[in-house]
Parts: C-alpha cells; structure tokens; sequence
C-alpha cells in the first residue's frame, strides 16, 4: 500500500487552509463593524446547511455553479480566462425565457426540452465568439473583451425584456411566464429539479475530456507552454476558440436551467451573478471536476445562509461575496508557498 505524502494531499490542504484563512478574516472584519461573529457564522452554517429549507436551497443553487464551472474548466485549463460568464448566462436565459413559452405549444416535451437547452448554449457561445476569435487571431487580452461583453449582454437583455419580448399581459419587464408542466421535472421523492443531475453530468464529463481525450491534452499543453504547444504542430488557434466556445456554451445553459427550473420567466434587470463564484469556485478545486462539487456546496451553502443571516443580523448580504473574494485571495497565497516550497 503507497504511503501517503505530503505532497499528495498538499492541493486540498492548502484550498482547505484558504477558506479557513478567509473565515477567519472575515470574523474580523464582523467584530470591527460591531458584529459578533459567532452568532453570525453559526446562523450562516445552520440556515445554509443544517436546516431543511436551506439545504434543499443549497443544493438546488449548486446546479448552475456546477455546468459554470464544466466550462471553466476547458478554458482554465487552456490558461484562458473567461469573465464574461454573467453575460452569456444572460443570453441563454433570455434566449430560454423567450423561446420555451412557443416551443413547449409546439413540440413534445423531450425534444422541446433539448431544443431549450440548444438554443440557450448557442448564445452563451455566440456571445463570447468574439473574444474567442479575437485571442486566436489578435492575442487580444480575453479578460477584457469578455468582461466588456458582460455590459453589452446586461443592457441588451434589459432593452428586449422591455420591448421585443415583453408580455404585454404583465406589468413588470418580463418574459412570458411559462407553465409548471413544461419546466423542468424534480428528481422523484424530492423538490430538487434534474438542473443538478444535468449540472453533475457536465462536469464529469469535462473532467473525463480535460485528462482522457486529445482536446484536453492540448488544453493542458497550452496552459504549461503555449510557444512549446505551437512548435509542436498544434493548432493553437483552433484550441484557444473551442476553450472559449466550451465556457460560453456551458454558461448558456446554466442560464436556461435556472429559467426552466426556477424562474419560470426572464425579468428585467435579474442577475444572479454566478459567474464571480464560479470562478474562485474551480481555481480551489485546481481544475479537478470531483474536486468543484463540495466546493460548489461550500459556496451554495454560504449564499442562501447569508440571505438569511443579511435579515436577522443586519449584515449585508454581499459580505459573502467578500468572503467569496478573501478566499481567492488566501489562495494565491497559498499557491505562492506552495511554489515556494517545491524549490
């Protein structure tokens, strides 16, 4: 039996230590703003985790982090970034909100269903060809042509909700809402949609393609050497677009699950922002799919007991996403010690 080194459980233990780290700060930043820390973080734990409505709230949450992240792993595995990930769920979901009510009328269910998803995961791929093609061709900063892509996405919704595809039956900026019976099913004996069945599946097959097919063998060259990837008779072009393409297609259909699944509906000015956690998500799991599902937990956990904290104890809600932040700051940290002591 291998005797388990260091070295072998360094990964986990040093995105454990982060997260402790950033918990840690964040319960001194509670105490400096009059807050005790104790009562928030046990509330935190209990109503996120502990209690019946907050863990079903948790695990429903985890579906669009989780087909999120599947396609960040492609594109952080190729050492490319993608931080327009708000947008093109965006677009998916707008895409999802207007279609469903027409195709449900009109094809059976299944088929209706995958043409949904279909077309929602073309739009967050459209949405970020752009970029895509401008990295591949220009070696454009894809960080800032996909985050720019971001305000086009949230103002383009915004405009279509409110004109082109507005109910005219509603008051509120809104799609058509659509029917119970066309949304996506629950898992049986539970009030969990399939959204998480869908969300695990991606991700596993993401990480089966990253370490066991062609594609992800030159995703994983690229990230380690990308002259070394171009000297080798790699299509450095082809990769660096089908990385993008993968994230954006997969942020898509995080946008169509959520609309399918729980809101029934596209609104106005609605963005959950699953994008700024997704992304610290897969960096702690260090791209490793089995890795991003307790993460996706952790990180779900912390949002719904955080809304409910943000009412009892009058700490804002968007101290989670501080903490969200303090952790992907700890993690660089860690990822410098952890270079540090390979030397």
């Amino acid at each position: 039996m291998k005797k388990i080194e260091f070295n072998d459980i360094a990964p986990a233990f040093y995105s454990v230590l982060s997260i402790v780290f950033a918990l840690i700060t964040g319960a001194v930043i509670l105490i400096f703003i009059g807050k005790n820390p104790l009562l928030y973080f046990g509330q935190l734990f209990f109503q996120g985790m502990f209690s019946p409505l907050g863990l079903v709230e948790s695990i429903i949450k985890m579906a669009p982090l989780l087909i999120i992240s599947a396609g960040l792993l492609a594109c952080f595995s190729a050492g490319l970034w993608n931080i327009g990930v708000e947008g093109q769920f965006l677009i998916g979901a707008v895409l999802a909100g207007w279609s469903a009510p027409t195709l449900a009328s009109l094809l059976p269910y299944p088929i209706y269903l995958l043409s949904v998803a279909a077309l929602g995961a073309m739009g967050g791929m459209f949405w970020i060809l752009l970029p895509a093609v401008l990295k591949a061709r220009y070696d454009m900063n894809e960080i800032i042509t996909t985050m720019m892509m971001n305000w086009v996405a949230i103002n383009l919704v915004t405009w279509l909700v409110k004109g082109p595809i507005n109910d005219p039956t509603s008051v509120p900026a809104q799609t058509a809402l659509i029917p119970m019976e066309h949304r996506l099913s629950m898992i049986p004996f539970t009030s969990i949609h399939i959204g998480l069945i869908v969300g695990i599946i991606c991700l596993f097959i993401m990480h089966y393609v990253i370490r066991k097919t062609t594609l992800g063998y030159e995703f994983r060259v690229l990230l380690s050497n990308k002259r070394a990837a171009f000297h080798s008779g790699m299509n450095v072009a082809r990769i660096t677009i089908w990385g993008l393409l993968i994230s954006g297609g997969f942020a898509g259909l995080a946008g169509v699950s959520d609309v399918l699944a729980i809101k029934g509906l596209f609104q106005g000015d609605w963005n959950p922002a699953y994008g700024m956690t997704a992304i610290p998500l897969v960096f702690l799991a260090r791209f490793n799919g089995w890795a991003v599902v307790p993460l996706a937990f952790f990180f779900s956990f912390l949002s719904v007991g955080g809304e409910f904290v943000a009412r009892d104890q009058g700490v804002p809600i968007f101290f989670v996403h501080i903490l969200e932040g303090l952790t992907l700051l700890f993690f660089a940290a860690s990822e410098y010690i952890e270079k540090r002591r390979a030397f």
